[in-house]
């Protein structure tokens, strides 16, 4: 192992490319990206500043008349109370807390607003809130002083707002999110450059069959090049982690003036080595599975996308890492970065992220140590090769891959124009174009790729049931993961009505929601997806996969087990039944259901707490009725091909 360890750091000084992925990558990439993500980060504060905003005010004659000006406000609404002495709980439900504190030396009373500075959300509207005030108090000051001819002494007397958030964790929040995101940056782009050319390249460059002559046991060759790029992608973290604090001291663009106790020290510095190894563990594991260097940079934007996603979650306003949090790997370590930063940490809960990332990194170094062992370990014939075996799971899973990047970057950017016309837009182009080429591609009919075949009329009556009954034993199930996956309270508050989707005509709002997911997305993951996974895992392997996948197409990991139960279900019910019209009817009852409801609810005609939604006997009943019809399905299934 030491051999091929001194043998591997030789080729890596001896190329440009790792040179500049080790050593230069993680000392520039902080201010490139800090440029890139300026304007994104700026955009969004602003439509935070625009979002309604409630406060909280101490009742007294002064603060009265002051805030009057707000009565009428678009934006911010005032409560008056008679005790704000418990600031700490009212901060809970406010975004501050307004008071007033009478300066003896300029016989003036002073505006005083208390928030927290570990709120990034509640900050910003703060913010801009005292913004706002600061003008009207401005405005009103000049005015009384001119009119008593002292218009000069305003000058020197105008009243100040006071805040009393602590300065030092003001100063460590607006590094909070930025900072997870450059480090899982580095480290993927790094590694995997690395892990691509020491694995891969072997293979590319004809070097590998004398270096497996060479005498050494292969499991050390592995092993031996999983400790370079884990040593390398160290490296680069603490790089990356000196070029942060460089940057933060010597720009003045943002106030990077980070303040660490020594505990926070210690925790931040394992946090991020034990994610230093996950990330360079996977990228070896990924290279492993991949037959050339071509084929891993094909597969390195959806995996760069997959980890920013996990990364911003983690660091998503109001998700707290604990619980079944500290076990998602990623998300648990860009979310215990931002925590220690803003030092809201737990010790048991740093130990416990830094111990699962360590325990994944075993799993996927123990999975990658048998690749040398394999009988093909020499062929160069790329996953893509269609012709000789039709898609292997590593091409299958890659071709999702980039459905979902494409689907997140088209789609998002189309439904940012315009959410409507975003939608079907998304559904028609991407993922019809999507089944178009995968037919062309694979030569496979659409009769077969789509599984439009005829299917037992008697499963007709329990998969309509299943369609409006589905929902009650996944909604039981996920009322219970809330305890381990804590829901962020954003999350908890949007649905249709927030995207806009709420207020257009309700023939629109059932095509968007109902009919176009029951068409476009079924052909895409039981039509597509089932029949390219044909033969390569058992039957309930193919029905679990396939529906993990069409959760995660819904790019929203705190609702993943809910559509990916869906999913799941809807893939059993393809299997079963042999056709995918069954499951496109049971998805179109589905969303249908949804969107019916809301709609009764957004009209007043049924109240959000109807026993549709909260009666525990009408759920129980309804889940009973689900449990039974899917009971009739798997009694009338139909043999199929998968196997």
């Amino acid at each position: 192992m030491k051999k091929i360890l001194k043998y591997e750091l030789k080729q890596l000084l001896r190329d440009k490319k790792t040179i500049f992925f080790v050593f230069i990558l993680p000392v520039v990439i902080f201010p490139v990206l800090n440029g890139l993500l300026s304007k994104a980060i700026t955009s969004r504060v602003d439509e935070i500043s625009e979002e309604r905003t409630e406060l909280v005010s101490e009742k007294n004659q002064f603060l009265e008349e002051i805030l009057k000006n707000f009565e009428n406000d678009s934006i911010f609404t005032i409560t008056f109370s008679e005790n704000i002495e418990n600031k700490d709980s009212l901060l809970k439900k406010y975004a501050a807390v307004i008071s007033s504190k009478f300066d003896d030396s300029l016989k003036l009373n002073t505006v005083v607003l208390t928030y927290s500075a570990n709120r990034d959300k509640e900050s910003i509207q703060t913010g801009s809130f005292i913004s706002r005030l600061k003008k009207l108090r401005r405005s009103l000051s000049e005015e009384r002083y001119r009119e008593i001819g002292i218009e000069e002494y305003y000058k020197e007397s105008v009243p100040q707002i006071k805040n009393t958030a602590d300065e030092r964790k003001m100063a460590n929040s607006s590094s909070a999110n930025l900072l997870p995101v450059t480090i899982v940056m580095v480290l993927l782009i790094g590694t995997f450059m690395i892990s691509n050319y020491i694995i891969l390249g072997e293979k590319d460059n004809n070097t590998l069959e004398s270096l497996l002559s060479s005498g050494i046991r292969r499991q050390q060759i592995i092993y031996g090049k999983m400790s370079m790029v884990i040593i390398s992608g160290v490296v680069m973290s603490v790089l990356e982690l000196v070029s942060f604090f460089l940057y933060g001291k010597y720009t003045a663009a943002v106030n990077f003036n980070i303040s660490f106790s020594a505990a926070q020290t210690s925790v931040f510095i394992l946090t991020v080595i034990s994610l230093s190894i996950l990330i360079s563990s996977v990228s070896v594991f990924i290279s492993c599975r991949l037959r050339s260097s071509t084929t891993g940079q094909l597969i390195f934007m959806p995996v760069m996308i997959a980890y920013l996603v996990l990364t911003l979650f983690g660091t998503f306003e109001g998700v707290e890492i604990k619980r079944g949090m500290l076990l998602l790997p990623v998300i648990n370590s860009s979310g215990m970065i931002k925590a220690v930063i803003k030092d809201q940490f737990v010790n048991w809960e740093v130990f416990v992220a830094a111990a699962s990332n360590i325990v994944y990194s075993v799993i996927a170094v123990r999975s990658s140590s048998g690749y040398l062992n394999g009988e093909d370990v020499l062929n160069k014939n790329s996953d893509m090769d269609i012709a000789r075996s039709g898609l292997s799971k590593g091409a299958v899973f890659t071709v999702y891959a980039l459905l979902v990047v494409f689907y997140m970057m088209i789609g998002g950017y189309l439904q940012g124009n315009d959410i409507v016309s975003g939608l079907i837009l998304s559904q028609v182009l991407i993922l019809g174009i999507f089944v178009v080429l995968m037919v062309k591609t694979t030569r496979i009919p659409y009769t077969k790729m789509l599984k439009l075949n005829k299917f037992d009329p008697k499963m007709i009556v329990p998969v309509l049931i299943l369609g409006i009954t589905a929902r009650y034993p996944i909604a039981l199930i996920s009322e219970k993961l809330l305890y381990v996956f804590p829901v962020p309270k954003i999350m908890n508050d949007s649905n249709i009505l927030s995207t806009g989707l709420g207020d257009i005509n309700f023939a629109f709002t059932f095509l968007i929601i109902a009919v176009l997911p029951a068409l476009f997305e079924e052909a895409v993951f039981r039509g597509v997806f089932l029949t390219l996974f044909d033969k390569k895992y058992s039957l309930a392997g193919t029905a679990v996969i396939t529906g993990l996948m069409f959760g995660g197409m819904h790019l929203n990991v705190f609702t993943i087990f809910e559509t990916g139960a869906l999913g799941i279900l809807f893939g059993f019910i393809t299997l079963y039944s042999g056709s995918i019209f069954p499951a496109a009817a049971m998805h179109f009852l589905n969303n249908a259901y949804s969107v019916i409801m809301i709609k009764l609810v957004s009209n007043g005609i049924i109240a959000e707490d109807h026993m549709i939604f909260a009666d525990d006997y009408f759920i129980w009943g309804m889940t009973l009725v689900a449990a039974l019809s899917f009971a009739a399905v798997v009694h009338l299934r139909k043999k199929v091909s998968v196997s």
